[in-house]
Protein backbone atom coordinates (compact mmCIF):
# COMPACT_ATOMS: atom_id res chain seq x y z
CA UNK A 1 0.00 0.00 0.00
CA UNK A 2 2.40 2.69 0.22
CA UNK A 3 4.59 1.26 -2.26
CA UNK A 4 1.70 2.30 -4.15
CA UNK A 5 1.15 5.22 -2.47
CA UNK A 6 4.77 6.49 -2.92
CA UNK A 7 4.47 5.48 -6.93
CA UNK A 8 1.30 7.73 -7.18
CA UNK A 9 2.81 10.34 -5.31
CA UNK A 10 5.78 10.21 -7.87
CA UNK A 11 3.98 9.86 -10.76
CA UNK A 12 1.95 12.90 -9.99
CA UNK A 13 4.83 15.07 -9.55
CA UNK A 14 6.87 13.87 -12.51
CA UNK A 15 3.47 14.77 -14.29
CA UNK A 16 3.20 18.02 -12.56
CA UNK A 17 6.62 19.17 -13.08
CA UNK A 18 6.80 18.19 -16.62
CA UNK A 19 4.23 20.26 -17.48
CA UNK A 20 5.36 23.05 -15.94
CA UNK A 21 8.72 22.63 -17.57
CA UNK A 22 7.41 22.18 -21.26
CA UNK A 23 5.23 24.97 -20.64
CA UNK A 24 8.32 27.15 -20.29
CA UNK A 25 9.70 25.69 -22.72
CA UNK A 26 7.28 26.94 -25.56
CA UNK A 27 6.64 30.27 -24.07
CA UNK A 28 10.29 31.49 -23.53
CA UNK A 29 11.36 33.70 -26.68
CA UNK A 30 15.02 32.72 -27.78
CA UNK A 31 17.47 34.94 -25.62
CA UNK A 32 19.70 37.11 -28.57
CA UNK A 33 23.06 38.55 -27.42
CA UNK A 34 24.38 41.69 -28.82
CA UNK A 35 27.62 43.09 -28.61
CA UNK A 36 27.85 46.68 -27.63
CA UNK A 37 28.54 49.13 -29.98
CA UNK A 38 32.51 50.15 -30.23
CA UNK A 39 33.15 53.43 -30.90
CA UNK A 40 36.18 54.26 -32.96
CA UNK A 41 39.36 55.82 -32.08
CA UNK A 42 39.54 59.58 -32.29
CA UNK A 43 42.03 60.15 -35.68
CA UNK A 44 44.87 62.62 -34.13
CA UNK A 45 47.28 64.15 -37.21
CA UNK A 46 50.38 64.19 -36.46
CA UNK A 47 51.99 67.80 -36.11
CA UNK A 48 55.56 67.90 -38.19
CA UNK A 49 57.78 70.55 -37.55
CA UNK A 50 59.98 71.73 -39.75
CA UNK A 51 63.72 73.14 -38.61
CA UNK A 52 63.70 75.80 -40.79
CA UNK A 53 67.57 76.58 -39.83
CA UNK A 54 68.86 72.75 -40.92
CA UNK A 55 66.44 73.06 -44.13
CA UNK A 56 68.16 75.88 -45.18
CA UNK A 57 71.47 74.52 -44.66
CA UNK A 58 71.06 71.56 -46.70
CA UNK A 59 69.29 73.46 -49.48
CA UNK A 60 71.85 74.90 -51.84
CA UNK A 61 71.55 78.49 -52.41
CA UNK A 62 69.48 79.89 -55.26
CA UNK A 63 71.65 80.21 -58.23
CA UNK A 64 72.05 82.95 -59.99
CA UNK A 65 70.37 83.40 -63.77
CA UNK A 66 72.95 82.56 -66.33
CA UNK A 67 73.86 85.75 -68.40
CA UNK A 68 73.03 84.99 -72.20
CA UNK A 69 74.85 86.89 -75.15
CA UNK A 70 73.63 87.08 -78.15
CA UNK A 71 77.01 88.91 -79.47
CA UNK A 72 79.60 87.82 -76.99
CA UNK A 73 81.63 90.98 -79.13
CA UNK A 74 79.53 93.29 -77.28
CA UNK A 75 79.81 92.27 -74.06
CA UNK A 76 82.31 95.12 -71.93
CA UNK A 77 83.76 93.00 -69.17
CA UNK A 78 86.19 95.16 -66.80
CA UNK A 79 89.77 94.01 -67.49
CA UNK A 80 90.81 92.14 -64.38
CA UNK A 81 94.66 93.06 -63.42
CA UNK A 82 96.29 89.94 -62.30
CA UNK A 83 99.95 88.62 -62.01
CA UNK A 84 99.97 85.22 -63.59
CA UNK A 85 103.74 85.27 -62.30
CA UNK A 86 102.74 84.07 -58.94
CA UNK A 87 104.84 85.97 -56.11
CA UNK A 88 103.19 83.16 -53.32
CA UNK A 89 105.96 80.67 -51.94
CA UNK A 90 102.47 78.51 -51.31
CA UNK A 91 101.74 77.37 -54.88
CA UNK A 92 101.72 73.70 -55.03
CA UNK A 93 102.15 71.04 -57.78
CA UNK A 94 103.77 67.34 -58.19
CA UNK A 95 105.08 67.68 -61.25
CA UNK A 96 108.50 67.44 -62.65
CA UNK A 97 110.28 71.11 -62.73
CA UNK A 98 110.03 73.35 -66.28
CA UNK A 99 113.22 75.09 -66.90
CA UNK A 100 112.24 78.14 -68.39
CA UNK A 101 108.66 77.00 -69.86
CA UNK A 102 105.48 77.89 -68.28
CA UNK A 103 103.29 74.98 -67.09
CA UNK A 104 100.21 76.75 -66.32
CA UNK A 105 99.33 78.36 -62.66
CA UNK A 106 99.92 75.80 -60.23
CA UNK A 107 96.98 74.77 -57.33
CA UNK A 108 97.19 76.46 -54.09
CA UNK A 109 98.12 73.96 -50.71
CA UNK A 110 99.65 74.47 -48.17
CA UNK A 111 99.42 78.75 -47.30
CA UNK A 112 102.44 78.05 -44.49
CA UNK A 113 104.91 76.84 -46.80
CA UNK A 114 107.64 79.41 -46.96
CA UNK A 115 110.78 80.32 -48.93
CA UNK A 116 114.30 79.92 -47.43
CA UNK A 117 117.85 80.19 -48.43
CA UNK A 118 117.60 76.33 -49.37
CA UNK A 119 114.25 76.01 -50.50
CA UNK A 120 110.36 75.66 -49.96
CA UNK A 121 109.29 74.27 -46.80
CA UNK A 122 107.09 72.47 -48.96
CA UNK A 123 106.80 70.79 -52.39
CA UNK A 124 106.51 73.58 -55.04
CA UNK A 125 105.85 72.32 -58.85
CA UNK A 126 109.24 72.26 -60.59
CA UNK A 127 111.12 71.93 -57.55
CA UNK A 128 113.85 69.27 -56.72
CA UNK A 129 113.90 67.63 -53.60
CA UNK A 130 116.22 68.43 -50.57
CA UNK A 131 117.98 66.07 -47.95
CA UNK A 132 120.56 67.65 -45.30
CA UNK A 133 122.78 65.31 -44.24
CA UNK A 134 125.77 65.43 -41.30
CA UNK A 135 128.37 63.52 -41.62
CA UNK A 136 129.65 63.98 -38.55
CA UNK A 137 127.26 61.03 -36.71
CA UNK A 138 125.84 57.87 -38.07
CA UNK A 139 121.91 57.39 -38.09
CA UNK A 140 121.50 56.60 -34.58
CA UNK A 141 123.55 59.93 -33.98
CA UNK A 142 126.73 57.84 -32.70
CA UNK A 143 129.47 60.62 -33.14
CA UNK A 144 132.22 59.37 -36.51
CA UNK A 145 134.33 61.91 -35.93
CA UNK A 146 136.45 63.21 -32.08
CA UNK A 147 135.80 66.64 -30.70
CA UNK A 148 139.40 68.17 -31.96
CA UNK A 149 138.42 66.56 -35.27
CA UNK A 150 135.44 68.58 -35.30
CA UNK A 151 137.51 71.44 -34.51
CA UNK A 152 140.39 70.96 -36.91
CA UNK A 153 139.76 72.88 -40.44
CA UNK A 154 142.34 71.19 -42.03
CA UNK A 155 141.25 67.46 -41.30
CA UNK A 156 137.85 68.33 -42.26
CA UNK A 157 138.01 69.81 -45.47
CA UNK A 158 140.42 66.62 -46.26
CA UNK A 159 137.52 64.28 -45.17
CA UNK A 160 134.69 66.06 -46.16
CA UNK A 161 136.16 65.95 -50.22
CA UNK A 162 136.78 62.31 -49.35
CA UNK A 163 133.56 61.90 -48.73
CA UNK A 164 132.19 64.05 -51.65
CA UNK A 165 134.02 62.08 -53.99
CA UNK A 166 133.08 58.29 -52.88
CA UNK A 167 129.60 59.49 -53.21
CA UNK A 168 129.96 61.07 -56.37
CA UNK A 169 131.92 58.10 -57.90
CA UNK A 170 128.88 56.03 -57.46
CA UNK A 171 125.33 56.03 -58.67
CA UNK A 172 124.68 59.11 -56.16
CA UNK A 173 121.96 57.20 -54.38
CA UNK A 174 120.62 58.81 -51.59
CA UNK A 175 119.97 55.79 -49.58
CA UNK A 176 124.01 55.38 -49.22
CA UNK A 177 124.05 58.60 -47.59
CA UNK A 178 121.16 57.39 -45.39
CA UNK A 179 123.15 54.40 -44.29
CA UNK A 180 126.02 55.89 -43.10
CA UNK A 181 124.86 59.13 -41.96
CA UNK A 182 122.46 61.29 -39.66
CA UNK A 183 119.65 62.64 -42.29
CA UNK A 184 117.07 65.92 -41.25
CA UNK A 185 113.90 64.69 -41.31
CA UNK A 186 112.59 68.20 -42.62
CA UNK A 187 112.95 68.00 -46.50
CA UNK A 188 113.24 71.61 -48.72
CA UNK A 189 112.30 72.14 -52.50
CA UNK A 190 114.37 74.30 -54.67
CA UNK A 191 114.71 75.23 -58.15
CA UNK A 192 117.59 77.50 -58.25
CA UNK A 193 121.10 76.84 -56.16
CA UNK A 194 122.07 80.81 -55.45
CA UNK A 195 123.20 81.00 -51.92
CA UNK A 196 124.50 84.42 -50.59
CA UNK A 197 127.27 83.76 -49.09
CA UNK A 198 126.88 84.06 -45.36
CA UNK A 199 126.76 82.17 -41.60
CA UNK A 200 126.42 78.68 -42.44
CA UNK A 201 124.21 78.30 -39.55
CA UNK A 202 121.61 78.82 -41.67
CA UNK A 203 121.74 75.13 -43.95
CA UNK A 204 120.87 74.05 -40.32
CA UNK A 205 118.19 76.38 -39.16
CA UNK A 206 116.50 75.99 -42.84
CA UNK A 207 116.05 72.43 -42.11
CA UNK A 208 114.99 72.86 -38.84
CA UNK A 209 117.95 71.02 -37.26
CA UNK A 210 119.69 74.08 -35.64
CA UNK A 211 119.67 72.25 -32.01
CA UNK A 212 120.83 68.54 -33.35
CA UNK A 213 123.82 69.66 -36.00
CA UNK A 214 126.58 71.77 -35.93
CA UNK A 215 126.93 73.49 -39.24
CA UNK A 216 130.62 71.41 -40.02
CA UNK A 217 131.03 68.42 -42.29
CA UNK A 218 127.46 68.73 -43.85
CA UNK A 219 125.79 68.13 -47.16
CA UNK A 220 122.93 68.68 -48.85
CA UNK A 221 121.64 66.62 -52.16
CA UNK A 222 118.63 67.56 -54.12
CA UNK A 223 117.20 65.12 -56.38
CA UNK A 224 114.90 65.24 -59.72
CA UNK A 225 113.77 66.55 -63.00
CA UNK A 226 113.84 69.22 -65.09
CA UNK A 227 112.49 69.99 -68.85
CA UNK A 228 114.30 71.84 -71.03
CA UNK A 229 111.82 74.74 -72.77
CA UNK A 230 114.58 74.89 -75.80
CA UNK A 231 117.04 72.99 -77.51
CA UNK A 232 120.85 73.70 -77.89
CA UNK A 233 123.65 73.06 -76.29
CA UNK A 234 124.54 74.49 -72.87
CA UNK A 235 126.41 74.05 -70.05
CA UNK A 236 126.75 75.18 -66.71
CA UNK A 237 128.69 77.84 -64.13
CA UNK A 238 129.49 77.11 -60.91
CA UNK A 239 130.85 78.07 -57.69
CA UNK A 240 130.49 77.34 -54.10
CA UNK A 241 132.64 78.02 -50.73
CA UNK A 242 132.37 74.76 -50.41
CA UNK A 243 130.77 72.30 -52.52
CA UNK A 244 128.63 72.14 -55.19
CA UNK A 245 128.46 69.62 -58.05
CA UNK A 246 125.99 68.83 -60.77
CA UNK A 247 124.95 65.73 -62.87
CA UNK A 248 122.38 65.51 -64.93
CA UNK A 249 121.20 61.98 -66.28
CA UNK A 250 124.04 59.66 -65.63
CA UNK A 251 127.42 61.65 -65.85
CA UNK A 252 128.36 65.11 -63.22
CA UNK A 253 128.89 67.96 -65.67
CA UNK A 254 130.10 70.58 -63.50
CA UNK A 255 132.21 70.83 -60.24
CA UNK A 256 132.14 74.62 -58.44
CA UNK A 257 133.28 72.99 -55.14
CA UNK A 258 136.52 74.89 -53.38
CA UNK A 259 139.23 74.16 -55.92
CA UNK A 260 137.19 71.68 -57.43
CA UNK A 261 137.77 69.30 -54.63
CA UNK A 262 134.59 67.58 -54.55
CA UNK A 263 134.25 65.03 -57.33
CA UNK A 264 136.73 63.30 -59.81
CA UNK A 265 134.96 65.34 -62.65
CA UNK A 266 138.23 67.12 -64.73
CA UNK A 267 135.93 68.72 -67.19
CA UNK A 268 136.08 67.41 -70.87
CA UNK A 269 136.21 71.14 -72.63
CA UNK A 270 138.32 73.50 -70.38
CA UNK A 271 136.72 76.93 -70.78
CA UNK A 272 137.82 80.38 -69.73
CA UNK A 273 137.78 80.97 -65.89
CA UNK A 274 135.64 84.07 -65.18
CA UNK A 275 135.28 86.65 -62.58
CA UNK A 276 134.05 85.71 -58.89
CA UNK A 277 130.36 85.04 -58.93
CA UNK A 278 128.36 87.31 -55.89
CA UNK A 279 131.57 87.69 -53.29
CA UNK A 280 132.65 84.57 -53.59
CA UNK A 281 136.70 84.61 -53.57
CA UNK A 282 139.07 82.81 -53.18
CA UNK A 283 139.36 80.76 -56.67
CA UNK A 284 137.68 81.49 -60.02
CA UNK A 285 134.59 79.49 -60.98
CA UNK A 286 134.11 76.63 -63.18
CA UNK A 287 132.92 76.22 -66.64
CA UNK A 288 131.20 72.74 -66.67
CA UNK A 289 130.89 70.38 -70.50
CA UNK A 290 128.40 71.22 -72.59
CA UNK A 291 125.38 69.48 -73.00
CA UNK A 292 122.74 68.81 -75.21
CA UNK A 293 119.39 70.05 -74.65
CA UNK A 294 116.07 68.95 -76.20
CA UNK A 295 112.97 71.12 -75.97
CA UNK A 296 110.10 69.13 -73.69
CA UNK A 297 112.59 65.98 -73.11
CA UNK A 298 112.90 65.63 -69.20
CA UNK A 299 116.28 65.28 -67.67
CA UNK A 300 117.45 63.70 -64.55
CA UNK A 301 119.39 66.26 -62.34
CA UNK A 302 120.84 66.01 -59.03
CA UNK A 303 122.81 69.22 -57.04
CA UNK A 304 125.16 68.12 -54.06
CA UNK A 305 125.90 70.98 -51.93
CA UNK A 306 127.88 71.30 -48.77
CA UNK A 307 130.18 72.83 -46.22
CA UNK A 308 133.18 71.44 -44.88
CA UNK A 309 134.95 73.28 -42.12
CA UNK A 310 131.84 75.55 -40.89
CA UNK A 311 132.09 79.52 -40.67
CA UNK A 312 130.90 80.80 -44.05
CA UNK A 313 129.03 79.25 -47.15
CA UNK A 314 127.61 80.15 -50.34
CA UNK A 315 126.84 79.21 -53.97
CA UNK A 316 126.23 80.14 -57.08
CA UNK A 317 125.12 78.35 -60.09
CA UNK A 318 124.44 79.58 -63.62
CA UNK A 319 124.21 78.60 -66.98
CA UNK A 320 125.23 79.15 -70.72
CA UNK A 321 123.48 78.84 -74.25
CA UNK A 322 126.30 77.95 -76.89
CA UNK A 323 127.17 80.94 -79.41
CA UNK A 324 126.05 83.35 -76.49
CA UNK A 325 127.94 85.33 -73.92
CA UNK A 326 125.29 86.06 -71.80
CA UNK A 327 125.05 84.03 -68.16
CA UNK A 328 121.76 83.24 -66.67
CA UNK A 329 120.25 82.04 -63.52
CA UNK A 330 119.84 77.99 -63.75
CA UNK A 331 116.17 77.43 -61.99
CA UNK A 332 114.09 74.00 -62.85
CA UNK A 333 111.22 76.53 -63.20
CA UNK A 334 110.33 80.21 -64.31
CA UNK A 335 111.28 82.75 -61.62
CA UNK A 336 108.47 84.36 -59.90
CA UNK A 337 108.98 87.93 -58.66
CA UNK A 338 109.20 87.14 -55.58
CA UNK A 339 112.12 84.98 -56.39
CA UNK A 340 113.83 87.75 -58.51
CA UNK A 341 113.82 90.19 -56.18
CA UNK A 342 115.28 87.70 -53.08
CA UNK A 343 118.16 87.00 -56.20
CA UNK A 344 118.62 90.65 -57.08
CA UNK A 345 119.31 91.40 -53.40
CA UNK A 346 121.86 88.68 -53.28
CA UNK A 347 124.49 90.81 -55.69
CA UNK A 348 124.58 93.26 -57.82
CA UNK A 349 125.68 91.49 -60.82
CA UNK A 350 122.16 89.03 -60.62
CA UNK A 351 120.18 91.58 -62.20
CA UNK A 352 121.96 90.94 -65.39
CA UNK A 353 121.18 87.13 -65.66
CA UNK A 354 117.73 86.97 -64.97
Amino acid sequence: MVLIVSLGIHLLALLIFGTIKLVESVLREETVFEAAPVDPAPQIKPEYQVNLEQRNKSTPPPRPPAIVVNNPSELNIPALNIDVNVETSSVYGRQGGVFGGGGGLASIRDMDIRLTDFGYTGQVEGTLKGSLFDTKVDPRGKALVTPEQVNDRNFLMSRMSKISKEFTSGNWSARALERDYFKAEKELYASYWMIQSGPAEKAPRDFGVENQVEPKSILALYEGTFTPSESGEFRFYAKADDIIVVRVNSDIVVDGSYYSNGSNWKGKEKGPKGPSLIGLGGFPPSFGDWMKWEKGKPMNLKVLIGEAPGGIFGCALLYQKKGEDRLRVFSTKPLTSKEKRILQAIHPDVEEWL
